[in-house]
C-alpha cells in the first residue's frame, strides 16, 4: 500500500511538472505575422528647388532591408563608413552592403528593393512611384532599411534605430516616415543637390568625386534639403 501511494504521488508530481512545462511552452510561443512595407515618392512632380533657383526631380535609389531579432546596424554615427555603406550612399548600390552583412546576420531576413511597383526592371524611385517588399517576422524582430538620396553625392535615408514590428505582443501597422533620417556618409564632398556633376545621375562612372574622409553623421552643410515627409511616405502594414 505504501509503495502504491508513493508511486501515485510520483505520478501526480510528474503530471503536474509536464503540465507546467506544456503551459510554459504554449505561453512562450511567439506570434508571427506577415508584413508589407511600402515606400512612396510623394515629392512634387514639378521638382524641388536648389541653388540658382534650379529644380530637380527627387529620386530614391534601390535599397536594402534587414529583419532580425539581433542588433543589426548599417552604420554607426561618428564612425567612418565601410565600403558597403559607401557604395549604397554614393551610387545607390545595395549589393556590396548586402554581401558584407551576410556573415553577421543571425535569425534574420535580408533583401533588396530595387524595382518600382508596375515597372519591368530595377530603377530609381521617381515622383509618384513606390517600392514594396514583404516578409514574415516573429515577436522580437525589428526592421532596418536604407536607401540613397539619389540626387546627392553620399546622402542616404535610414532610421536612427531599427523599427519595432510588434508592440504589446501585436504586429504593427503604421506610418513610419518620421522615423527616417537623412544621413551623410562622409565619404564624398557634398555638392548642391540635384545639380552636382559628381552625383550619381550626372557622374561619368560610379565611385567618383572628391573624397571627404569624414564620418557618418546627420547632414550638416549649407545646402537646402526637403523634410523627409515632403518627399517620402513609408508605411508598414501587418496582415
Amino acid at each position: 500500500m505504501i509503495k502504491q501511494r508513493i508511486f501515485a504521488a510520483f505520478a501526480v508530481a510528474a503530471a503536474l511538472m509536464l503540465g507546467a512545462q506544456q503551459a510554459v511552452f504554449a505561453g512562450g510561443k511567439k506570434k508571427e505575422a506577415r508584413f508589407t512595407v511600402r515606400i512612396e515618392n510623394v515629392s512634387p512632380a514639378a521638382g524641388l528647388r536648389t541653388v540658382g533657383d534650379a529644380k530637380y526631380p527627387f529620386a530614391l535609389s534601390p535599397g536594402l532591408y534587414v529583419v532580425t531579432n539581433r542588433k543589426m546596424d548599417f552604420f554607426k554615427a561618428g564612425k567612418k563608413a565601410g565600403v558597403g555603406l559607401e557604395a549604397q550612399a554614393e551610387d545607390g548600390d545595395p549589393g556590396m552592403l548586402s554581401k558584407s552583412l551576410l556573415t553577421k546576420v543571425g535569425s534574420s531576413y535580408m533583401g533588396v528593393f530595387n524595382t518600382p511597383v508596375g515597372a519591368d526592371a530595377p530603377g530609381p524611385l521617381l515622383p509618384g512611384g513606390s517600392y514594396e517588399f514583404s516578409f514574415t517576422a516573429t515577436e522580437g524582430m525589428k526592421l532596418n532599411l536604407i536607401a540613397m538620396f539619389g540626387q546627392s553625392n553620399d546622402l542616404f535615408y535610414a532610421p536612427v534605430s531599427a523599427v519595432e514590428l510588434f508592440k504589446n505582443g501585436e504586429p504593427v501597422s503604421a506610418d513610419i516616415t518620421d522615423l527616417l533620417r537623412l544621413w551623410d556618409a562622409g565619404t564624398e564632398v557634398n555638392q548642391a543637390p540635384g545639380v552636382g556633376d559628381q552625383q550619381a545621375p550626372r557622374q561619368a562612372r560610379p565611385n567618383t568625386g572628391a573624397a571627404e574622409n569624414g564620418k557618418v553623421s546627420a547632414v550638416m552643410d549649407s545646402f537646402v534639403y526637403p523634410k523627409t515627409g515632403e518627399v517620402l511616405k513609408v508605411t508598414i502594414t501587418a496582415g
